[in-house]
């Protein structure tokens, strides 16, 4: 197919850039290089210009490689009147000599403006420490966190019906739905402590706890538990919710190679002048014939059920129908082999056909007397 012209996009000509090229003297070369500009400064978006800028830093200012990593922290915008020269200078290859001077002169104050911002950039890590993923999750919910303190304080004043208490539903409405079963964790955890005092508030053995909770009466006690366990449970309902809806984990492929590496079989036979093929063509394979030069048993592996194909795994062939599966013993091996050879799968199963032993079951395993004939 042949190549798509590109279309122009731009409102004037453009320039032929390798027109400069041909010129001679310098004075020549600046005049064509100042009428591109014009196309330039009309025609060309300023990110591409400033592209051009850091390609001729790179390439042609001639800078230390420790002063070109300060430029890269510059923003573009302080290359803006940089641009229009090195653009043309990317594209023509050529640029005034001038134009160099001007550039390499105005250089040296953007490097000291770089060293500024890398400066104000560390020092504003060093006042501003990075906030692990943890307690910006805690954050997110310490405000839910407070106004179930609140209902606490409520309920031990009699003032707030538990029964109206759905810390299930609250998790699930707050902030349109910012808590996932991870901050469910977090909120469990941070109620952990409050809950164990529950119990033993419940339990009422403690000297020290009956005399800092003594103005609670027994059916307060099991009320303050059951504010606990229901956030306990609300939590415990989220964080089980999102394993059971978690995607499996897709395992990872295994390769062929992998499959069939324990596979047991015989390389070859020199007197019956056959040998084994590749077995990872096995796999994939929908039918697998094979000979053993032991028992001298010739048989086919069939592909089972709603199965796509036949499989390895260690030294066993699976995923065949164990009732097409079979195989014959061959009286004289040496002639009837020949016929099982080719590429045609109706040509092998017409010669099976035609030996007179009886059918007996397969079983999958292969050995060292295992030649691999053909797959299909």
């Amino acid at each position: 197919m042949a190549k798509r012209k590109q279309k122009n996009l731009y409102l004037m000509p453009e320039p032929s850039w390798l027109d400069l090229a041909k010129l001679t003297s310098d004075e020549e070369k600046s005049k064509m290089f100042r009428s591109f500009e014009y196309f330039v400064h009309y025609e060309i978006a300023d990110k591409k210009t400033i592209a051009s800028v850091r390609k001729w830093l790179d390439k042609e200012s001639g800078f230390e490689k420790d002063v070109l990593a300060k430029l890269k922290k510059v923003p573009d915008v302080w290359f803006g009147t940089f641009g229009k020269a090195c653009f043309i200078w990317d594209k023509t290859g050529w640029m005034p000599e001038a134009h160099k001077i001007h550039l390499l002169n105005k250089i040296p104050p953007l490097v000291e403006k770089a060293e500024e911002i890398i400066e104000k950039q560390e020092e504003k890590k060093k006042e501003k420490p990075a906030i692990s993923i943890q307690d910006r999750m805690k954050e997110q919910v310490l405000d839910l966190c407070g106004t179930w303190e609140g209902y606490l304080d409520m309920l031990l004043e009699g003032e707030f019906d538990l029964k109206k208490f759905d810390p299930y539903n609250e998790m699930r409405a707050y902030a349109s739905g910012v808590i996932k079963p991870n901050h469910a964790k977090i909120i469990k955890d941070l109620y952990t402590g409050q809950h164990e005092e529950a119990l033993e508030i419940v339990a009422w053995e403690d000297p020290d706890i009956k005399e800092g909770y003594s103005f609670m009466d027994a059916k307060l006690r099991k009320t303050h538990l059951e504010f606990f366990e229901k956030i306990n449970s609300a939590c415990d309902t989220m964080i089980n919710t999102g394993k059971a809806q978690r995607k499996p984990r897709k395992p990872k492929a295994v390769s062929k190679e992998k499959l069939v590496a324990k596979l047991k079989y015989q390389l070859n036979d020199s007197v019956l002048g056959i040998a084994s093929i590749n077995p990872i063509e096995i796999i994939d394979a929908t039918e697998v014939w094979v000979y053993n030069t032991k028992t001298r048993k010739l048989g086919v592996y069939k592909v089972g059920g709603l199965h796509p194909c036949v499989t390895v795994k260690g030294t066993t062939l699976q995923q065949f129908d164990e009732a097409k599966s079979v195989q014959k013993t061959l009286r004289k091996p040496a002639e009837q082999l020949k016929d099982f050879k080719g590429n045609a799968k109706t040509k092998y199963q017409k010669a099976f056909d035609e030996i007179k032993t009886t059918d007996t079951k397969m079983n999958g395993r292969f050995n060292d007397s295992t030649i691999i004939l053909k797959v299909f």
